[in-house]
């Protein structure tokens, strides 16, 4: 799902590396980290993807993301996913 909404390319892999939950009372946010990687397994961005479900109604869900650099210290883009 991530994938297509980050517009990943077709030929890289989009591998998680890591993921945290944090539940709380009246919301719970999901994080994920991911790397993405050539055919050849050469990292080429680093992202950070959490989702924020809000228990209470309207029971809806926002998704945010930042990208970084493949050595993770540039911040080369970030923003709200819509899904």
């Amino acid at each position: 799902m991530y994938r297509d909404l980050l517009e990943i390319p077709a030929e890289h892999q989009f591998v998680r590396t890591d993921m945290k939950w944090d539940i709380g009372k009246k919301q719970d946010i999901d994080t994920f980290w991911y790397d993405e990687k050539k055919a050849t397994g050469e990292v080429v961005a680093k992202y950070i993807v959490k989702v924020t479900k809000y228990i209470y109604p309207p029971k809806k869900s926002d998704i945010s993301f930042k990208k970084y650099s493949a050595d993770a210290l540039s911040l080369l883009a970030s923003g709200e996913l819509s899904h």
